[in-house]
């Protein structure tokens, strides 16, 4: 992070980068560090993230990628990877949603637990269920796709059913575990949005917190130490409760109120 934003100050551009508790474990860092400050040894711990569902291995270049492209880090043939990735999980997402079992399908799965008109998607959400077992009733559809011709060759290639290409099993478990944990991903969606709200709610440089009556000394002297940026940051500082952070808003909210109110300074002086 540091070299980064030290090559683009030596290239004198104004753009700093950043990355929020959203995107990376490397924010969650960067931030507790400034929040909460380095009183004891401080360790990354997959713990600390509040969106860890969300922060996974298997979509880091999902998260990672388009912040690497607009730095000028990764090259147009790289990028084209990503891209042609990110269009066949998409593609195969719509796949399991859409498609539906038919009599051959579970023929080739040689399961009782299946029936005619199942859908892949709504099957994957059980948990004994994998994509792999899937896998056989799914591949007569996947070749009538464009953008999931590299699966189909490189399983042809392969020696599957026996061992599938370890790339090809990535990508396909990524699209399982978006789908098996579809629910608790729509909610920790929701819970990012509101923490980018809190974020894009600055709080000045300048702000009183001693003027906040209701703010316990402890929490006075904490924030006003740390200084935090925006409300997001403020809600994560040890010892600031959510009533702490309410009040703070409610104290900006007014400021606002009032300078939006008052006339300006040049018809002050002409009343």
């Amino acid at each position: 992070m540091a070299g980064i934003n030290a090559a683009l100050f030596a290239r004198n551009s104004s753009e700093r980068f950043t990355l929020d508790r959203t995107e990376a474990y490397t924010g969650i860092l960067i931030d507790d560090l400034i929040s909460k400050g380095t009183d004891e040894p401080y360790r990354m711990f997959t713990s600390r993230a509040e969106f860890r569902l969300h922060l996974r291995i298997d979509n880091a270049d999902q998260r990672l990628t388009p912040h690497g492209r607009a730095l000028g880090l990764i090259d147009d043939r790289a990028f084209a990877a990503f891209e042609a990735k990110q269009a066949r999980l998409t593609v195969c997402t719509r796949l399991l949603e859409t498609s539906k079992l038919t009599e051959a399908d579970i023929e080739r799965l040689a399961s009782d637990d299946l029936a005619r008109g199942d859908k892949p998607a709504l099957l994957l959400k059980r948990p004994a269920i994998t994509i792999e077992q899937l896998l056989p009733a799914l591949l007569t559809h996947m070749e009538a796709i464009p953008e999931l011709a590299p699966w189909v060759t490189a399983l042809s290639a392969a020696s599957y059913p026996q061992a599938l290409p370890v790339w090809v099993r990535n990508e396909l478990k990524t699209v399982e575990t978006q789908i098996k944990f579809a629910g608790y991903l729509a909610q920790q969606q929701k819970s990012m949005a509101r923490l980018r709200a809190d974020e894009a709610r600055a709080i000045p440089s300048a702000f009183d917190y001693a003027a906040c009556s209701g703010l316990s000394r402890e929490m006075v002297e904490k924030l006003t130490r740390v200084r935090p940026s925006t409300l997001g940051q403020a809600s994560r500082i040890a010892g600031v409760t959510p009533a702490a952070v309410s009040l703070i808003q409610c104290f900006l909210e007014i400021q606002k109120k009032r300078a939006h109110s008052s006339p300006p300074e040049s018809e002050a002086r002409i009343a």
